[in-house]
């Protein structure tokens, strides 16, 4: 009778107990729940923040360019107006000198050099507004006929400057200094008489990059060969012409030397 009444009382609490446990792991689910939905909702928060970050970059470096390329415009706005105010005030000055009342003959002959002149200086204000500032280009020719020994390498001189944008071609020492970086395009073209060679490279810093043929020794009649070579440049960069095996270049204006920046 005493062990009924012993097992009568532990039982319930057995019960008891087994159900507190259960509702405890009952509350404790909902608990864990919420707790993983707050790590899920703050990651999507920092990951869409980081998006609107990165599209914030991006509109902030399309914004830089835009306005630096609107100051860039703005600049050449203002260059082309002032080579205007400087067209429109020699055309004042030929305007005033075309007026041959009261004058001699010695006084209009010089009126008219002096308009010949200002159109000249016109054309090449007119010329040099059309240039973008970058625009690199050169043209230089031989005038004289070179005679040189055939095995003893020497740096062609183009004498004759036809025209240069930048003064960057000497006719000095054969060499074309780079203004600016970029990509430069170079080309050189040789005659030569009967039984002659000039076959020539072209030198970046005295290193070549490009070789030209032109023999003709075995040959009668003269030989025209043309080169061309793209090359990258620094500025300062030096670039010329040398003969590797040659004896002879025709001149009065036969062969030359020219290049641009593209």
């Amino acid at each position: 009778m005493m062990k009924v009444c012993i097992l009568l009382l532990i039982f319930p609490i057995t019960v008891m107990a087994k159900t507190v446990e259960a509702s405890s792991l009952l509350t404790d689910q909902p608990s864990q729940n919420k707790t993983l939905s707050i790590h899920l909702t703050n990651r999507s928060s920092v990951e869409e923040i980081d998006h609107l970050q990165q599209q914030l970059n991006q509109e902030t470096i399309i914004r830089l360019s835009l306005t630096k390329q609107l100051y860039s415009l703005v600049s050449d706005v203002i260059a082309m107006k002032t080579a205007m105010a400087k067209m429109e005030s020699r055309l004042q000055k030929c305007e005033q000198l075309i007026n041959p009342a009261h004058s001699t003959n010695d006084d209009t002959e010089l009126k008219i050099s002096r308009i010949q002149r200002d159109l000249e200086n016109l054309t090449s204000d007119c010329f040099n507004a059309k240039l973008d500032k970058d625009t690199v280009v050169f043209n230089a020719v031989v005038t004289k006929h070179g005679h040189f020994e055939r095995n003893t390498p020497v740096n062609i001189i183009y004498d004759q400057v036809l025209y240069d944008t930048h003064n960057a071609y000497s006719n000095q020492t054969g060499a074309f200094t780079a203004p600016i970086d970029g990509l430069y395009v170079f080309t050189w073209s040789t005659l030569v008489a009967d039984k002659k060679i000039m076959n020539t490279e072209l030198l970046v810093n005295g290193i070549r990059k490009g070789l030209g043929n032109c023999n003709n020794e075995a040959n009668n009649g003269y030989e025209s060969c043309s080169n061309t070579v793209p090359v990258l440049l620094q500025a300062v960069d030096e670039v010329s012409i040398r003969s590797t095996a040659g004896n002879y270049i025709y001149g009065y204006e036969r062969s030359s030397f020219k290049g641009w920046r593209t």
